[in-house]
């Protein structure tokens, strides 16, 4: 690894050195003043570096117009701009310029760094595959450890013919979800097995089945890819891609950086509009059901709610609940049809989750959530976050045509 420091303060430039080596002892770290040598961009033109650490006005001068400059470079590296002090429109400008992260300086720790940097190299080796035609979005994931997730496999786990369950990753209350191995070429892989209760429920064996089609229908870099399935037998399953990236619910527990909460919302509005298209609404976005890559994108998982606005057929009953409280639209919470707005408001509520480390309205009972989703007031964010609260405003409107419209232009809107 190689780093470039652009800073005038030596001070300041030493403390980002300690902060790298604690990450990678063996890197190499070059310091730039840009007092005295000016733009840095005649030095990345001629050298490779992993990453470039730069103040937002290095030496007084517009630190947009050098990150634009330095980005039109051929094989430019992931640029950094630390600030002493910024808004979230100078953060959300100077990403769109092209730099890939808005650090403030204060606070700034050496696992905060670390994060900041780790993703932009991920983002950026991304993007280069893309571009050079070589990114393969279900590329085959790495062998884990069975035993660093889940939890062991109980006297009840479902034996699936040609597969090896290992541990028990999830449950629901209509199926059972295990990492397994596919014991013919050893591929880890996910088995969601449906409930045996529930085998001989036809409506939910139907749900399950359609949850499948609509996931195979959805071939797309932001959905789940599937291996196999089986619908007849005691234990029907779907066998699907195992996305080691973890869940969006993990990343929250850590903290997430305003920024980083932006950009998240923005790569999640990129995939719901990959359905969306497809007319399908999934009614049931949440944390737990946003997993991640090994490359970093976000992944929408548990189609088993969503809705087929092609279909005629609706597979719920009378009176029954959709969806996660916490999460739910207002027009959901009173029982009215849920389109792709409906999905923006849950992403909404995901976004204020993200941003304050509070759960929007907070403790509340289910019933007192679904009272709050339809009357309570959209919250207000502190100073800190004020720049947000545009955002926030839209996409929690209670009445859907006041919210974007769609996806993509929420998309468009914050894309960073």
């Amino acid at each position: 690894m190689r780093f470039l420091i652009v800073d005038e303060s030596a001070e300041f430039r030493r403390t980002l050195s300690d902060m790298l080596y604690a990450r990678w002892p063996e890197a190499q770290v070059e310091h730039w003043d840009p007092r005295e040598r000016g733009n840095p961009a005649v030095l990345l033109a001629r050298e490779g570096f992993s990453a470039v650490l730069m103040d937002a006005q290095p030496a007084g001068e517009d630190g947009i117009g050098w990150v634009a400059q330095i980005r039109r470079l051929p094989g430019a590296p992931p640029l950094l701009l630390l600030a002493d002090h910024g808004d979230t429109h100078a953060a959300i400008v100077a990403m769109k310029a092209g730099a890939a992260d808005f650090l403030r300086k204060t606070g700034l720790t050496p696992v905060r760094l670390a994060r900041a940097i780790e993703d932009a190299l991920r983002e950026h080796e991304v993007r280069r595959q893309e571009s050079t035609g070589t990114h393969s979005p279900f590329a085959r994931t790495s062998p884990i450890q069975p035993q660093q997730i889940g939890l062991p496999l109980g006297k009840n786990a479902r034996a699936i013919p040609g597969y090896r369950s290992l541990r028990m990753i999830g449950e629901g209350g209509m199926a059972q979800v295990y990492l397994a191995e596919r014991e013919r070429d050893g591929l880890q892989l996910v088995l969601k097995v449906l409930d045996p209760g529930l085998r001989r429920d036809g409506t939910f064996l139907k749900r399950f089945e359609r949850e499948y089609k609509l996931i195979v229908s959805l071939e797309n870099e932001h959905v789940a890819r599937i291996y196999d399935h089986g619908f007849s037998g005691e234990h029907p399953f779907i066998a699907m891609e195992y996305l080691a990236g973890g869940t969006l619910a993990a990343r929250m527990r850590e903290g997430i950086t305003s920024l980083a909460a932006l950009r998240l919302t923005s790569q999640i509005a990129k995939a719901l509009d990959a359905i969306h298209t497809r007319d399908v609404v999934h009614r049931d976005l949440k944390p737990q059901n946003i997993m991640f890559r090994d490359s970093g994108r976000p992944v929408i998982v548990d189609f088993g709610l969503a809705k087929d606005l092609a279909s005629e057929i609706e597979l719920t009953r009378q009176g029954e609940v959709m969806a996660t409280p916490r999460y739910m639209s207002p027009e959901q919470c009173i029982g009215r049809e849920a389109d792709a707005r409906s999905d923006l408001y849950s992403l909404g509520a995901i976004f204020y989750e993200m941003l304050t480390g509070q759960r929007l309205y907070g403790d509340e009972s289910p019933a007192g959530l679904i009272y709050q989703h339809v009357h309570g007031p959209v919250p207000q964010l502190s100073a800190r976050l004020a720049g947000y609260q545009t955002i926030i405003d839209r996409l929690l409107a209670k009445k859907p045509e006041d919210r974007f419209q769609s996806a993509r232009d929420l998309f468009a809107t914050i894309a960073v």
